[in-house]
């Protein structure tokens, strides 16, 4: 099966980093159980990449690890928005589109990946 976790969830908010840790265990348990895995990060989900909390941080590192991170929007990172941009590719993930270019789902339900938003 193909699985794509697009996560939105706010890491400020408790109840939000809780489901996207969740997001990512499953994640990581469907890759190791021979899926194709992908998790995108959209909107404020974004700010987990550069977050170092340490209840989300060892399961990016995980899904880092298991190659799973297809990468983050371009549009909701850059200065008009959250204004993260740099901060994103300084730890190395990459971005998909722009201020002026915002990628919709269409990019992995085209490859036929089943879309789990949280």
């Amino acid at each position: 099966m193909k699985y794509a976790f697009i996560i939105f969830s706010d890491p400020d908010i408790r109840s939000e980093l809780v489901k996207a840790a969740h997001a990512l265990h499953y994640a990581i348990n469907l890759k190791k159980k021979g899926n194709d895995v992908v998790v995108y990060f959209e909107g404020l989900g974004e700010k987990i990449l550069i977050s170092d909390n340490n209840y989300i941080k060892p399961l990016v590192d995980e899904a880092i690890k298991q190659g799973i991170i297809y990468g983050a929007c371009g549009y909701c990172a850059s200065p008009p928005h959250l204004n993260i941009r740099d901060k994103v590719v300084a730890k190395g993930f990459r971005l998909l589109g722009d201020e002026n270019d915002h990628k919709d789902l269409s990019l992995f339900i085209d490859e036929g990946y089943q879309i789990i938003l949280i």
